[in-house]
């Protein structure tokens, strides 16, 4: 959602008197209310993005023939896809019978769309989805723009008075903090809880403050790392997204894993390390590529990245050899050099 802000930002200034519906899975919706200003925001518990199983194989399909009735009743003229990846959407164009349907040109989504952009999957992310909206302004007739620099995220005074206050009650207001979200939206991109432990020992030893910081559902690994420590830090979870990004507003660097944390704390303006293992940096890395942005990724195995997130080839189901190889020196190096540069 971060990542495709600039292109959606392209589509509202090519569009400027259209109404533009973003429908979006549940979990991206504070992305997207707080990312460029659209008409709507709409959720679709998209099968196959929400990591639960399907009552049975039919399932998927009866959902997506109730959208599509929805959506047909509405009358689109247009439906741009902006995820390579996303046949689902694609198909649920389709059966909506949106003359128009725009995305990328995969094996999957090509029978399905009626513009297509090239294929392009080495590039980043975010100048795919680019790619996608310029078709799509194209298709329509639209003269070609420009857009100034997307706001991928908001953050309302609201969200700073909140992270204020707990900046107040853990008595970090007075230090340098260094964040920390250990949490990996799939095992295989997770780092070990002592490596993430001895990293915020370290950190404090050298007299920085530190936070460990996380989704609602993290407090129990947030906990796990605490544990593990020598010393006592604050643990900040529960706390809606547009919070967490004024706590990320209000930290000297971040240090993430690949997830949306390191995306979203480049989004408020906060340097980055960030751990890659199986997905490729280049591909979902810090972008646009900016300085104050590091992504930590093994020279050491031929196989890395390998591009896999559920069977990989080495067989790992958590943790695997290319997150392993990332020491925890190789971290507190990156973030050393970051925090002088800053």
């Amino acid at each position: 959602m971060l990542l495709s802000a600039p292109a959606v930002q392209l589509l509202r200034a090519g569009l400027p008197d259209a109404r533009l519906v973003y429908l979006v899975g549940p979990w991206s919706a504070a992305a997207a209310c707080c990312g460029p200003a659209l008409d709507e925001v709409r959720t679709l518990a998209f099968p196959g993005f929400t990591r639960h199983a399907n009552a049975n194989l039919l399932a998927p399909y009866f959902t997506l023939a109730r959208s599509a009735a929805e959506l047909r009743d509405e009358g689109y003229d247009l439906a741009v896809v902006l995820r390579a990846d996303h046949w689902w959407g694609a198909l649920l164009a389709l059966w909506a019978g949106i003359p128009l349907r725009i995305g990328a040109s995969t094996p999957e989504t090509r029978p399905l769309l009626t513009h297509l952009s090239p294929s392009r999957p080495t590039r980043p992310w975010g100048e795919q989805a680019l790619d996608v909206a310029r078709v799509a302004l194209s298709a329509v007739g639209a003269a070609p723009v420009t857009s100034d620099a997307a706001q991928q995220f908001t953050v309302t005074d609201a969200a700073r008075a909140a992270a204020d206050t707990l900046w107040r009650q853990h008595g970090l207001a007075s230090q340098r903090v260094v964040g920390i979200h250990p949490a990996a939206g799939a095992p295989l991109k997770s780092w070990p809880l002592d490596r993430w432990a001895r990293l915020a020992d370290t950190l404090l030893d050298s007299g920085l403050g530190v936070a460990l910081i996380g989704a609602p559902d993290d407090a129990e690994l947030l906990a796990s790392i605490g544990r593990r420590m020598r010393g006592r830090v604050p643990t900040l979870s529960g706390q809606p997204l547009e919070v967490s990004a004024a706590i990320y507003a209000r930290c000297g660097l971040l240090v993430s894993v690949d997830s949306g944390a390191g995306h979203l704390a480049a989004a408020v303006g906060t340097p980055t390390v960030r751990l890659y293992g199986p997905a490729s940096p280049t591909i979902f890395g810090p972008w646009p590529t900016a300085s104050g942005h590091r992504a930590l990724v093994t020279d050491a195995l031929a196989c890395a990245p390998c591009g896999y997130l559920d069977s990989p080839p080495c067989g790992a189901r958590a943790s695997p050899a290319c997150m392993l190889a990332l020491e925890v020196e190789d971290v507190l190096n990156a973030v050393r050099v970051e925090l002088r540069q800053g």
